[in-house]
């Protein structure tokens, strides 16, 4: 299971993530380990995906065929074509594999961008998943913030720190302390840890 964080207001968008994942093996085996879940799609667009293990080779897999596109896309052409790609490739492997294990059936993507075109600020966040092996992905409203999976504490300290007009790094600085205290929290949870901004400058990895 993922812990992702991400928001946006005037300063830009931030992203942060843990890293520790499952998967299973023929036998049914559960294997932990840790991978980047952070994904730039572009100069100003990036992925975070959670959920079943799938979620990272899915996500890899569409900033494969996003490099090998004819030309730029515009933000909400990303979208839908992610929703697209990441559709089609969920139910190849559920097609090959069967459904996830119980309690590992719920899949995410969070798709995070700048498109100067937009109302200012100019940022977006767009939250696409699955509960429980459902398809196609669906498009599940969201506004300048998404916490998952949701802990609603942290949703009103992000919340009110956004409305505040906070940096993003006082943002990072908060995303930071709540990870590391999830990890302790949680087992499905933990580092290293990874963080991006978006601004008008474009997507930025980030060293905390």
């Amino acid at each position: 299971m993922t812990q992702a964080l991400a928001g946006y207001n005037d300063n830009g968008l931030f992203l942060a993530t843990d890293s520790r994942a499952t998967r299973f093996d023929a036998a049914g085996h559960a294997e932990v380990f840790n991978v980047n879940k952070l994904l730039p799609l572009g100069s100003s667009c990036a992925i975070l995906s959670g959920g079943a293990g799938m979620s990272v080779p899915l996500s890899q897999n569409l900033r494969r065929l996003l490099q090998r596109h004819p030309g730029p896309l515009a933000l909400e052409e990303t979208v839908q074509f992610a929703l697209d790609v990441l559709s089609q490739g969920y139910a190849r492997h559920l097609e090959k594999h069967g459904p996830e294990p119980e309690g590992f059936r719920r899949i995410y993507f969070v798709l995070a961008g700048y498109d100067p075109e937009k109302p200012p600020p100019g940022f977006q966040l767009v939250l696409l998943g699955s509960e429980d092996n459902e398809l196609p992905l669906r498009l599940i409203p969201t506004a300048n913030l998404v916490v998952m999976p949701r802990n609603l504490g942290m949703e009103m300290r992000l919340f009110k720190a956004l409305a505040g007009d906070s940096t993003l790094d006082e943002l990072l600085k908060m995303s930071r302390e709540f990870l590391e205290k999830q990890a302790d929290l949680k087992e499905e949870v933990g580092p290293p840890y990874y963080y991006a901004v978006i601004t008008a400058a474009g997507y930025h990895p980030v060293n905390l």
